[in-house]
């Protein structure tokens, strides 16, 4: 009986065939989507509306001062003032003003403080006990949470379940990723990232979309939701485990489910075929603190990562929270406009495309064994990234350029770190620690032995 390698056989089958197009556009509307929707939902559902004023004191309480005000309205009783839009939102159904306006920042801060947890915690038990279905958990759970949130009628409450979505989503990110990647071969997973990550800006869009024409704020997070419901149905009868995850010690499954990829992909495997497959007790006991372990070059491959995505993080959120400083007034930037701001626009490009592309990276570089927790522990570098950037901002208040300073030093450490990395385009993923310790050698491949399936099949018939 003939034995290959599952580069080989995914080769065969195609590295981005009918499958693994289906595989991207449900992880898309899945993961990428839900997460445009969910990390801006707060920021867009605060919007304060315009309001007027009833009372007899209106023109004394604004002749010195804008009809909008804020400050006006502090000052004023609620019998005294009105909304003017009958369009609802966090800041009209829960009164989010005032003294209170800090509640809106707060349901979005707990959001991303249980985002890091759930992609870490999850991303470990992800590497016991597979990807598929903990994916489809937190598909449903992330619906769940969101339309339970939606029907609330206190705003803590609301904010304990978004910090619970926060975990949702994170758990999601490091399981249903790890799964796709898996399923692509070497030639087409930088097209396939890059179509997946364009989900996210088409979900801000839709949040916004939304918001704009529903004038219900609890149908708007309904609205956003129920395509996961849906999702979660399509990934848990129609999409397998992982073929790489299943082949640590069910390599029958793992030959079940090439054959339906076959099958989808219109194409035929051998009748009877054998994977080879990296060493069982090896595969069993790998976990992602054996990275820090194992040798020197998977510690300093690990921590080199770790840096990188939290410099990244640090670069994109601090430019995007001091844009206002750089760029004056928000509502005229296009009159504004200038060299420095032109450069704070470019920086966030880049920062946006290097998001998108440490994800496949790391992903190509972390082994099959502990690729969701290797995946989780760098998100959540990252997004404790996210949270100490506001404190970065505090040293504008002294002097700005010393955060462009800052900014640009870690910048450098950051490449400088990138040059431990090996590079990954068109090869083998890793299937263990011991095969991404060897990637210090090799450009390349991993591997040494891969001999294609076809040449293969006619050396069997020649023989």
């Amino acid at each position: 009986m003939t034995v290959y390698d599952i580069e080989d056989l995914y080769s065969h089958l195609g590295v981005f065939g009918n499958f693994q197009i289906f595989v991207v556009v449900m992880y898309t509307i899945g993961e990428r989507v839900t997460a445009g929707l969910l990390d801006f939902q707060v920021h867009i559902l605060s919007v304060i509306p315009h309001w007027s004023c009833v009372s007899d004191r209106c023109y004394e309480l604004t002749q010195n001062q804008t009809f909008f005000n804020k400050t006006t309205l502090c000052i004023m009783d609620f019998d005294e003032w009105e909304w003017r839009e009958t369009r609802s939102n966090l800041v009209t159904e829960f009164n989010l003003i005032c003294g209170d306006t800090y509640k809106i920042s707060l349901g979005s801060t707990l959001f991303f403080t249980g985002y890091p947890v759930g992609s870490l915690l999850i991303g470990i038990i992800s590497d016991y006990v597979g990807r598929k279905w903990l994916a489809t958990v937190f598909l449903f759970l992330t619906g769940l949470t969101n339309c339970i949130a939606a029907v609330l009628t206190n705003y803590t409450s609301f904010i304990i379940l978004r910090s619970i979505e926060g975990f949702c989503i994170g758990g999601l990110t490091v399981t249903f990723y790890p799964l796709v990647i898996e399923y692509i071969g070497a030639g087409a997973r930088n097209l396939a990232n890059v179509v997946a990550q364009c989900g996210y800006g088409l979900g801000m869009a839709f949040l916004c979309f939304t918001a704009s024409y529903i004038d219900s704020w609890r149908a708007v997070v309904i609205s956003t939701s129920a395509h996961l419901f849906f999702v979660a149905l399509i990934v848990a009868t129609n999409i397998p485990e992982s073929p790489r995850y299943l082949l640590k010690n069910k390599d029958k499954e793992a030959k079940q489910v090439l054959k339906i990829m076959a099958s989808w992909n219109k194409v035929k495997l051998p009748d009877e075929f054998e994977i080879r497959q990296p060493d069982e007790n090896t595969c069993q006991h790998e976990r992602v603190w054996t990275l820090f372990s194992y040798s020197r070059y998977t510690c300093m491959a690990t921590l080199a990562q770790m840096f990188i995505w939290f410099t990244a993080a640090l670069y994109f959120f601090a430019l995007s929270f001091n844009m206002n400083d750089v760029m004056g007034n928000p509502y005229l930037h296009y009159t504004q406009f200038s060299f420095k701001s032109f450069m704070v626009i470019m920086g966030r490009a880049v920062a946006g495309f290097i998001y998108s592309l440490v994800y496949l990276y790391s992903a190509e570089i972390f082994p099959t064994t502990v690729r969701s927790s290797g995946l989780g522990l760098c998100v959540f570098v990252a997004q404790v990234s996210s949270l100490i950037a506001p404190f970065v901002i505090v040293i504008h208040n002294d002097n700005a350029d010393i955060i462009y300073t800052i900014l640009f030093l870690f910048c450098i450490m950051a490449f400088l770190a990138g040059w431990i990395l090996p590079e990954t385009v068109d090869c083998p993923l890793p299937r263990t620690i011991a095969e991404m310790d060897a990637m210090k050698h090799r450009h390349y491949s991993v591997f040494t032995e891969n001999t294609p399936l076809i040449e293969n099949e006619q050396t069997e018939q020649n023989s």
